[in-house]
């Protein structure tokens, strides 16, 4: 009975934010990817971020603040590799996890290239 349960229940998908999450900007000119981690004081933690820039990995640090779950106030995604040394980035504001852990809707981003910085409305950070 136990390992049906187990069974079933992994079946279902995520069961925490806890875990992998990737997005692309719609032009796919940034992607990211990170994992969310629980720190030791409950609160989550951003790691094995990455960040590419037209198509190209760079070398990243990343941030995350104000984690009161479901929301996140923002996740910021610094490149941070002497190769481009340009201090571009992408950041999400006044993110939601969806009930089903399967989404973080962002109704607010924007992110930089050389091109300038470019505005992000209503998009969706999922699961890779």
């Amino acid at each position: 009975m136990f390992g049906a349960l187990a069974c079933s229940k992994s079946d279902s998908g995520p069961s925490s934010a806890e875990g992998s999450w990737a997005y692309t900007t719609p032009d796919g000119k940034v992607a990211v990817t990170f994992q969310l981690v629980k720190n030791s004081s409950g609160s989550l933690e951003i790691q094995n971020q990455t960040y590419k820039l037209n198509g190209t990995s760079y070398e990243s640090a990343a941030v995350i603040a104000g984690v009161v779950l479901p929301a996140i106030a923002s996740i910021r995604i610094n490149e941070n590799d002497v190769k481009l040394g340009k201090g571009y980035y992408i950041l999400f504001t006044n993110m939601k996890v969806s009930a089903d852990f399967k989404r973080i809707d962002v109704p607010d981003g924007e992110y930089t290239t050389s091109g300038g910085t470019t505005t992000l409305k209503a998009i969706t950070i999922t699961r890779p």
